[in-house]
C-alpha cells in the first residue's frame, strides 16, 4: 500500500514502483525471512574486507549488532507499506550514516552488492518468480538510494546553516571587536599625545627648576663671600674696639667717654658675629634644602625622560594596533559580501 504525499507519489511513480511490486513482496516475505542470515552474513562478510568500513564500525558499533539491524531493514523490505514513517524511518537511518562521516559512495555501493548477494540465493529459493522480486527489490533499494541522498543533503544543508550562522557570529563579534579597538586607538593616540606632552613639560620645567637652583646656589655662595667680609669687619672693628679700650684706660678719666665709645664697637662687633653665625647657619640649611631639591629634580627630570621614552612605546604600539584594526576591517568587508 502506497500512501504517501502527492509529492511523494511523483516520486514514487517514477522509480517504478507500484503496489503490485508491495504485494509480491510482501508474499515473498517467508523467503525473505529465510534467506535473511545468509544475505546479511554474506553482506557483511564482503564489508569486513574494506578497512574504512571497519574503522568506522568499530568506532560507533560492532558487526553482531548491525547485522540483527541489517535483518530487521531486509524483512522491512517486505512490510508491503511505504507511508511516512517509512520514509521518515528511511531518512533517519541515512542521518545517522552521515554523521558517523559515512560518504556517499560506500553507501550507494553497498545496494549493489546487496542486490549482487541477494539475486543468486532468491533465485535459488524461488526459482519460478525471482526475476520479478529481484526487479521490485531494485526498484526499492534505488528508491531508498533516493531518500539516503536526501537525507545527506539535509545534513549538508544544516551544517552549511551552523556553519553560517557560526559566520555570522563570528563576524558579529569582530566587528564588535574592530569597533572597540578603533575607539581604543583613538584614546590611546590622545592618551600617548598627552603623555608626550606632559613629559616634554615636566622635563623643560625641571630643566628650568635645575636652571633656578643653579642661579641660587650662586647668589648664596655670594652671601657666603659677603659673610666672610663681614666676619673680616666684625673681627677688624672687635679689635679696634678693645685698643680703643686699652688707650681708653691709659688716658683715664680724659678718655672715659671714648671707654664708652669703644665699648659700643665691641657689642657691635659682637652683635655682628651673632647675626653672621645665624646667619652661615640658615646658609647651610637652605644650601642642604637646595641639595634635597635638586636630587629630586634631577630624579624628576630622569623620570619625565623614561616617561617621554614610554610615550613613544606607547605610539608605536597604538599604530600597529590601528594598522590590525584596519586589516580586520578590510577582512571583514570582504566577507561580507
Amino acid at each position: 500500500m502506497i500512501n504517501v504525499s502527492a509529492q511523494r507519489k511523483v516520486q514514487i511513480e517514477y522509480t517504478g514502483i507500484t503496489e503490485e511490486d508491495l504485494r509480491l513482496l510482501a508474499a515473498s516475505r517467508p523467503i525473505f525471512e529465510q534467506l535473511a542470515d545468509v544475505v546479511v552474513d554474506r553482506l557483511y562478510a564482503h564489508i569486513q574486507k574494506q578497512p574504512y568500513l571497519m574503522s568506522i564500525i568499530e568506532r560507533f558499533s560492532t558487526i553482531e549488532r548491525l547485522k540483527e539491524t541489517q535483518k530487521e531493514y531486509w524483512l522491512s523490505i517486505t512490510s508491503g507499506v511505504i507511508d511516512d514513517a517509512f520514509i521518515e524511518n528511511r531518512i533517519r537511518v541515512g542521518l545517522i550514516h552521515s554523521r558517523i562521516g559515512l560518504t556517499t559512495d560506500w553507501y550507494l555501493g553497498t545496494y549493489m552488492i546487496y542486490l549482487d548477494i541477494a539475486t543468486p540465493a532468491l533465485e535459488a529459493a524461488s526459482p519460478d518468480r525471482w526475476r520479478s522480486i529481484v526487479h521490485a527489490l531494485s526498484k526499492m533499494f534505488n528508491f531508498d538510494s533516493q531518500l539516503v541522498l536526501e537525507a545527506y543533503l539535509q545534513q549538508e544543508q544544516q551544517q552549511l546553516k551552523e556553519l553560517a550562522d557560526t559566520r555570522k557570529q563570528l563576524l558579529g563579534t569582530i566587528t564588535q571587536t574592530v569597533q572597540e579597538l578603533a575607539g581604543m586607538v583613538v584614546e590611546l593616540d590622545e592618551g600617548a599625545q598627552t603623555i608626550a606632552e606632559t613629559a616634554v613639560s615636566t622635563s623643560q620645567a625641571q630643566d628650568k627648576t635645575n636652571q633656578l637652583l643653579s642661579d641660587l646656589r650662586e647668589n648664596i655662595e655670594g652671601i657666603t663671600e659677603m659673610g666672610e667680609l663681614i666676619r673680616d669687619i666684625s673681627d677688624q672693628t672687635h679689635l679696634l674696639g678693645l685698643n680703643a679700650a686699652i688707650e681708653a684706660a691709659r688716658a683715664g678719666e680724659q678718655g672715659r667717654g671714648f671707654e664708652v665709645v669703644a665699648n659700643e664697637v665691641r657689642k657691635l662687633a659682637g652683635s655682628s658675629r651673632e647675626a653672621l653665625e645665624r646667619i652661615e647657619s640658615r646658609l647651610a640649611e637652605i644650601e642642604a634644602k637646595i641639595a634635597e631639591v635638586r636630587k629630586e629634580s634631577e630624579a624628576t627630570t630622569e623620570m619625565a625622560d623614561r616617561q617621554a621614552a614610554r610615550s613613544q612605546e606607547l605610539a608605536a604600539y597604538v599604530q600597529m594596533i590601528e594598522k590590525i584594526t584596519k586589516e580586520l576591517q578590510k577582512w571583514i568587508d570582504l566577507t561580507s559580501d
